[in-house]
């Protein structure tokens, strides 16, 4: 597993993690606005960890740029190699395997202040799931085709 490591292009990855982290946001405020649904990722994030909910989405744009970034270690790592197709769709299958993983924590969105409070709608809907998925492909494609252009080191794309 350690040689693993040694196949990943740390600052491609990290790239390629920050571009699909801005690509997960610009199609989450796409969604936002065109859904009319307020599953607003930055307010989940960041609203746990401060009381003001204006100041939740900037407290969210960090946690969620660590994610992304980690997400697409992750990726080079486990999966840029071992997936089958072009770079965008091994992206696109990653991310949303981790959406579907992950989603199923949204049960817990009762806990949640910024939920309780109604500053942010239900996740556990099929409405929000969508929105996910959306995000998630849009994610997952620049992630997949940026670290496949920028990775400099065991150039299999």
């Amino acid at each position: 597993m350690l040689d693993r490591f040694k196949t990943i292009d740390l600052p491609a990855a990290m790239g390629a993690g920050l571009a699909g982290g801005v690509a997960y946001l610009i199609a989450m405020e796409a969604d936002l606005r065109l859904a009319g649904n307020k599953v607003d990722d930055l307010k989940l994030l960041g609203r746990p960890f401060v009381r003001d909910p204006e100041r939740a989405r900037t407290a969210g744009l960090l946690i969620h740029t660590l994610n992304a970034t980690n997400l697409a270690l992750a990726y080079a790592l486990l999966a840029h190699d071992r997936l089958d197709g072009p770079p965008w769709r091994r992206g696109v299958v990653f991310a949303n395997v981790e959406n579907a993983l992950l989603y199923p924590l949204t049960r817990l969105e009762n806990y949640h202040p910024g939920v309780r409070a109604g500053q942010i709608d239900r996740y556990w809907t099929w409405t929000a799931f969508l929105q996910s998925i959306i995000r998630h492909i849009a994610y997952g494609a620049v992630l997949g085709s940026t670290y496949a252009r920028f990775r400099r080191k065991h150039p299999k794309a």
